[in-house]
Formats: C-alpha cells, structure tokens, sequence
C-alpha cells in the first residue's frame, strides 16, 4: 500500500518515492544533491551523474568538447553539462528510454512518424519532458555571473519551479508506472527537417519562459510545447505556415518561437495535478481543462518579446553579409519571416543555397 509522509509525499511498500511533495522537490531535488529520478542521497548508492543531453546523442555528433550556451550567454561544455543522478537510475533511464528512443531517431523521418501514428506519442512527450527538467535543475547549480563580485545569483532563480514540479512528476513517469492521461501531453510537432551541406545536423534549444523546446537531429525535427495541454495543436497553428517540405534550421527556430510566444496567450491554461490511490497503489498525471481553446489578443509587449526571441534565436545562424543588419532589425520589429515569401507561400527552397530568408 502506497503511504503519504508528513510533507504529502507518497512513497511506494518498498520506500520508492511516487511523488515528490513540492516542498521535497525543492529541498532534495533543485536545492540538495540527491539523486533526480528517484532521491536516493550521495552516499547511500553509487552516483555516476546524468548527461542532460543523452550520451548517444553527444558522440553522433562528436559535442563533448563543444559548448552550449547557457541563458546568461556563457558557454559551457557539454561533458560538463550533468546533473547528480545514482547508478541505478542512470542504468535504468538507458534500458528504458534512450535505447528505444536512439532506434527511432535512427531510422528517419518517415519511421518516426509512422511510430508516433502506430504507437505512443506519450513516450517521446516524457522524454522530451526529462530534456528540459534536466536543462533547469542544471541551472540552479549555475551562478548568472561568473564574477561573483557583480552577485551570487544562480540562473536556476528566474524559473517558476512549481512549473518545474508538474514537469519532474512527467518525467520520472518511467520510475514511478504513474500512468500519463492523454490530455496531459503538450502540443507535439515532429517535422521533416533538411540535412544541408556545411550546416550541423543538430540542435537544440528551450525557451523557458514558455516552457518549449526544440530539438533537430539529421531529418527529424521535435518541438514541444510542455505546458499547453495540446492548446496549440488544436488550433493546427502548423497549418498557418502551409509547409509542405522540409525545413530549414532557421525555419524550426521560428516555428519555436512562434509557438512560444503564442503559449502565454491562453485565456485560460489548464491545471495539473497527481492522483493517487494509496489503497490500490495506483497514480495518474492529469490534466484539467477548459472546454474550449481560446486566445487573448496579442499586446504590444507580446510583438516586442517575439521580436527579441527572433534576434537571440535566429539571429545567430544567420550568415554574416550585407543584409544581415537589414533582417535582424525588421525581425525586432516582428516584420520578417524565414518561413514565407513574399507571395505568402512555403519556402521550401530556404537555405538549399546557405543564404537568409525573405521579409515577410
């Protein structure tokens, strides 16, 4: 029989942590040491840390000695990018998840998507939950300035943490057996991606705010909105930018933050929450809803913000030249897109030659 502590954890018969109280996750999991899947403290098992980009993924593409650039602008190694994780959970996340999801990336677009049609969508949902949980717990071990005369603030300190809870609740799903309802899972978008001579087959880069991430790996590419409850696919926000081809790194990144930027215009967000049967020793993530998907209209603050996201997103790939001034200021004026000529149609051409895109 499942049991609830005294600070509305539940832990299983055998002493395994269910569900983490949001004052147990702070304590043990963002501020402590303890293990992030199942909180085992240093000491009491063996600790071999966890990459947050899966190992598979780093030597692909050869990204242990490369940096990611942290939300500060600083850079960081990725052998370096870990967070504490017990043997034991390293093991399992491997068996478990990375295994399976290494073999569907392995096997192109058109395998991907025919499992995703076939199987379930719910399994890569999670994981690209475990990406950004790992992103974000990561930061709290970060100071914003490396000068600590400037101040001691850790970039971990601009998350919403009690977002960060719903979301380690998701991603330890494959621990816990905490079953996932359908409605709990964000807006997921798996699009054809190009592979382009001389550009990275890779990237990858969350935009916090709006709890989003993008993720491109050879010709698939994933974005996912976390926290939506699959608002934004309902209203096929896809359809809006008529592709019908594969996309451009550039492309991606803006349908990233258009995404993101449209997240925080739901009138009404849905609520999550665990459930728990200690009797039958049972669990399910929720999500509660409203009925109908609607959108507030967006403010001048809005336009600015999709203006900057486009600069720091976008603004770095594109190549060095004479228009390059011209296109980041029209993206800060929100007036320029990668995704649409001039005639309102795909651009299913863009970057076949490494060039920028059109104003739109």
């Amino acid at each position: 029989m499942f049991r609830m502590t005294d600070d509305g954890s539940v832990l299983s018969n055998d002493d395994r942590v269910i569900f983490f109280s949001f004052h147990r996750f702070i304590a043990d999991i963002v501020q402590g040491k303890c293990c992030f899947i199942c909180g085992a403290r240093p000491g009491t098992v063996p600790f071999n840390d966890e990459h947050i980009l899966p190992d598979w993924i780093l030597r692909k593409f050869e990204l242990h000695d490369k940096t990611i650039t942290l939300p500060n602008g600083e850079k960081f190694r990725y052998a370096r990018f870990r967070i504490p994780c017990c043997e034991p959970c390293n093991s399992k996340m491997g068996r478990e998840l990375e295994t399976h999801v290494s073999g569907l990336f392995a096997g192109g677009y058109e395998a991907f998507t025919q499992y995703l049609k076939e199987g379930n969508p719910w399994f890569l949902f999670g994981w690209m939950c475990l990406i950004f949980l790992k992103t974000h717990l990561k930061d709290n071990a970060l100071y914003f300035h490396k000068d600590h005369r400037k101040g001691e603030q850790r970039i971990g300190e601009l998350h919403a943490w009690q977002d960060l809870h719903h979301i380690h609740c998701v991603a330890r799903s494959f621990y816990t057996q905490c079953e996932l309802r359908a409605e709990v899972c964000g807006s997921l978008l798996v699009l054809p991606a190009k592979i382009i001579p001389g550009v990275e087959s890779f990237d990858y880069g969350d935009l916090s705010f709006a709890q989003t991430i993008l993720l491109r790996i050879d010709d698939i590419a994933v974005i996912t909105v976390l926290d939506d409850s699959n608002a934004l696919n309902s209203v096929r926000m896809s359809e809006q930018w008529k592709i019908n081809g594969p996309l451009s790194p550039l492309q991606l990144r803006e349908i990233a933050v258009r995404m993101a930027v449209q997240n925080p215009l739901l009138e009404e967000r849905p609520f999550f929450s665990s459930e728990m049967d200690l009797q039958r020793e049972e669990c399910a993530i929720v999500a509660h809803r409203p009925p109908d998907v609607r959108f507030v209209e967006p403010t001048a603050e809005n336009e600015e913000l999709f203006g900057r996201m486009m600069q720091h997103h976008c603004g770095p790939m594109i190549p060095e030249g004479p228009e390059k001034d011209y296109i980041m200021e029209q993206m800060g004026a929100g007036h320029y897109t990668f995704l649409l000529d001039e005639h309102g149609e795909f651009r299913a051409d863009h970057m076949n030659v490494i060039n920028p895109g059109n104003s739109g």
